[in-house]
């Protein structure tokens, strides 16, 4: 679907890479630097946080939790987020310009938690200083500005963590281990869900009434900053506080939430990218002029012979299980985030199967312990543990950019009402099957 919206975007991702965007931050991948420094073992790791709302306060308070890091630098298009976030970092310098941000002599990291449309340009400017980039989830806003992103995380050998925390949760590394020991037979299909159902519906969080670019002090709004690749409109305090329900600025259901649910089938299964993408639903319930879905469905297969469906709604909470299904048994789980949370995984046989499972295995039924939410604090650890060793992290850039295109297909699928396909040679969508 080609509307204006798209072609800027892709203009502005091109400026990026041909490194002439004003102010000299963006450079050409085939000339990005080299990780900015070696870190010793008492070096201390300086971060910068880029978005300090809701999710960037509270990465904010993880990043202050570890002693061998520190927090140097904050910027956020809203003063008064902004201020409050250098209340609890005291030792962080403000920056009302990221840019300005990523220029400080000394930065190692930085951590994105802005609204999506900014994921890329932000992660493409730190990855073109050397810096590391923990970017909340989506990857991006787009398929095509999440291969840009890959890409340059290859040419800098930067660490790029998408913030998925369950990828760091020892719940789906024992799921991977079961699947990899062959504990299903033949794997066919997983399934999950994330539904919510809020009082005059979701994502409309508080908005304030002073804000906005004409406001005094903490009250200002930077709006051209914010919008950045986005069309130019006059300042919306419903679409800077409400952003999740716009286009322009996410991809509603599928980037906010299933995300969550693709990335760890991605770890745990096998992470390949899609063959094809569907996605479905509708404003079923919210009429409340927002332009995303209130109900989501992204169905995806996958070379590896085996489908993935993740439905979901915001105007009801009835979850459902995360199953994964093979033809020998199926690999049950407690929900990760809002649904039943259940402290075991069971495997269980499929009738014909009972007999051969009992003998291989043991068991009428494996159970296996220990696998309930351990909390974001874990996600956030194993970035700054790739930081120093160099290795890459649970939901690296790899994994994020095969997920992104699950994520993004399936939106774009709903915008144009049509399936895609996946070349994988090509690195493209295309309209029927590949040969």
């Amino acid at each position: 679907m080609e509307n204006k919206t798209t072609t800027g975007r892709r203009d502005f991702l091109k400026s990026l890479t041909a490194g002439g965007l004003a102010g000299g931050w963006a450079m050409s991948f085939a000339a990005l630097p080299a990780h900015a420094r070696v870190l010793g073992a008492n070096d201390r790791i300086e971060a910068g946080m880029i978005g300090v709302g809701g999710r960037g306060t509270h990465l904010l308070q993880m990043v202050l939790k570890r002693p061998d890091a520190a927090v140097v630098g904050i910027s956020d298009a809203y003063e008064k987020r902004q201020r409050a976030a250098g209340a609890l970092a005291r030792e962080a310098r403000l920056y009302g310009n990221f840019r300005e941000l990523l220029d400080r002599p000394g930065l190692d990291a930085v951590f994105i938690a802005t609204p999506d449309h900014w994921h890329a340009p932000m992660s493409l400017a730190a990855l073109a200083k050397g810096l590391d980039v923990y970017c909340e989830k989506p990857m991006t806003l787009t398929v095509e500005e999440a291969k840009e992103v890959h890409r340059a995380v290859q040419a800098s050998k930067s660490v790029f963590q998408v913030g998925v925390q369950s990828t760091s949760w020892s719940k789906w590394w024992k799921v991977k281990a079961a699947l990899e020991k062959g504990m299903l037979g033949k794997i066919v299909c997983c399934q999950s869900a994330y539904n919510r159902n809020e009082p005059g519906g979701t994502w409309n969080y508080k908005i304030d009434p002073k804000a906005g670019p004409e406001g005094r002090g903490e009250d200002h709004i930077d709006w051209e900053e914010w919008l950045g690749s986005a069309p130019r409109i006059p300042f919306s305090a419903e679409r800077f506080f409400r952003f999740r329900k716009y286009w322009d600025y996410s991809g509603g259901i599928a980037t906010d939430l299933h995300y969550h649910n693709v990335a760890p089938f991605h770890l745990a299964i096998r992470n390949d990218f899609p063959s094809r993408v569907a996605g479905m639903g509708g404003i079923w319930a919210h009429k409340d002029g927002r332009e995303v879905p209130d109900t989501f469905l992204t169905a995806a297969d996958y070379p590896g012979e085996y489908s993935m469906i993740i439905p979901s709604t915001m105007a009801n909470r009835r979850g459902s299980l995360p199953l994964i299904r093979g033809e020998e048994a199926t690999l049950v789980m407690g929900d990760d985030w809002e649904g039943e949370e259940r402290d075991r995984i069971e495997i269980i046989p499929e009738e014909p199967f009972q007999d051969s499972f009992r003998k291989k295995w043991g068991q009428d039924r494996v159970l296996i312990d220990k696998t309930a939410n351990e909390g974001d604090q874990l996600h956030v650890d194993n970035f700054f543990e790739c930081v120093r060793s160099r290795k890459r992290p649970n939901c690296d850039a790899e994994l994020a950019y095969k997920v992104m295109v699950t994520i993004g297909l399936s939106v774009r699928s709903y915008r144009e009402g049509k399936m895609f396909y996946w070349d994988a040679a090509r690195e493209a969508a295309v309209d029927s099957k590949p040969a």
